[in-house]
């Protein structure tokens, strides 16, 4: 068949084969669309290095946070890689682009183009974090060109309903042009399942880089809650490099790399060893560590909102919490490791349930299915 080229650039990275690129996603859904025979080409794209100098000189602010998103925000950066994307060779008939930092259906108006979306901006500032200090001109802007350039796509894929929704009501894309495709685990191999799992012992297992968006400061209250009823209580925290003020029973682990064999063994170790994964996030796109987790048949205890909620439900394979609650949170991780039995349920059915949508093999096949019709 061999009928899409994907197309990457931007924040997310420029290299397809990378596993850095795209939260590490990018490389999985290309072996995907490879192995399904949809592949014909994956190619990166960058804005020119002296005009990518020149706006980020442009954009500079003390602030890195606010300066990195003032320069992905800024539509001549956007321009710069659209215009890049021109040099694109291929005879595709259908070009896929992966997020909103360019618009192919401007440097291809003769192709069908389809866009890949893990989140956007909409809901990222109905989320009300992580945009302090950035302008309200620049994230109009933006928005602006989201909107515009969702518009223009011949249909856009999505991770979740929630966000399919989103792109409906937000950008105004018709809904037959808008498909719930779904995302999937950053694994290379599915780990095997474990019929005498240890649920008895009360060890939580939290991983996440951005500890704050991610969380992190009301797991950690929550966690000397849970302390005060389960005194034996383990928390293991993966992802940040530091973090302050840590309460008796939790242990850091730092950043763990799939990358590297150790590490790679340790994070997986831990998966193991865990009896619950907790993630109760102030604003999470997608949320892939949660569905590994569940691999690992570790219930998920996730906030009560976006992608997570489609994949957790209450009381089968995992538990929903109130946005920046710490006694809900705490409640439902002291009711949850203190039913050893229910523990064990539940990660079977997490684990069923990953396997049954959350693969990139099921991705691959439902986005042929679209590109067939178009």
């Amino acid at each position: 068949m061999h009928d899409l080229t994907v197309v990457v650039g931007g924040s997310i990275g420029s290299d397809p084969y990378s596993p850095q690129t795209w939260s590490g996603s990018m490389s999985f859904l290309v072996k995907a669309l490879k192995e399904n025979g949809l592949l014909r080409d994956a190619v990166g794209i960058q804005a020119p290095k002296l005009e990518n100098s020149l706006l980020l000189a442009k954009n500079f602010d003390r602030n890195r946070a606010v300066w990195r998103k003032h320069f992905y925000f800024d539509p001549a950066y956007r321009k710069a890689l659209t215009r890049a994307a021109r040099s694109v060779r291929t005879e595709s008939p259908v070009l896929l682009q992966i997020g909103h930092m360019f618009s192919l259906p401007e440097a291809f108006p003769d192709r069908k183009c389809v866009s890949y979306h893990d989140g956007n901006l909409s809901e990222l500032l109905a989320s009300g974090y992580g945009m302090e200090g950035v302008s309200r001109r620049r994230i109009d802007q933006a928005l602006r060109y989201e909107e515009q350039a969702a518009q223009k796509m011949t249909a856009v894929f999505t991770f979740s309903e929630y966000l399919r929704q989103s792109f409906i009501r937000d950008y105004s894309v018709p809904a037959e042009r808008v498909f719930n495709v779904g995302g999937a685990v950053n694994l290379a191999e599915i780990p095997e399942a474990n019929p005498n799992k240890n649920c008895g012992t009360p060890r939580i297992l939290f991983i996440g880089t951005e500890f704050g968006r991610k969380g992190g400061p009301q797991l950690l209250k929550a966690f000397e809650i849970v302390r005060q009823s389960i005194p034996e209580a383990e928390l293991h925290i993966v992802g940040p490099r530091e973090v302050n003020g840590l309460p008796a029973g939790a242990t850091l682990h730092g950043h763990l790399s799939k990358a590297v064999l150790e590490q790679k063994a340790k994070l997986e170790q831990l998966f193991r060893d865990a009896t619950v994964f907790a993630l109760p996030s102030l604003y999470e796109p997608f949320g892939i560590a949660p569905l590994e987790a569940m691999l690992y048949q570790l219930p998920a205890v996730v906030t009560d909102a976006w992608a997570l909620r489609e994949f957790v439900t209450p009381g089968v394979n995992g538990d929903l919490v109130s946005k920046g609650s710490v006694e809900d949170l705490a409640a439902k991780l002291t009711g949850l490791l203190s039913d050893p039995a229910k523990l064990a349920e539940m990660g079977r059915q997490g684990r069923e349930r990953v396997l049954a949508r959350y693969t990139w093999h099921a991705v691959a096949n439902r986005m042929a299915e679209v590109v067939a019709q178009l």
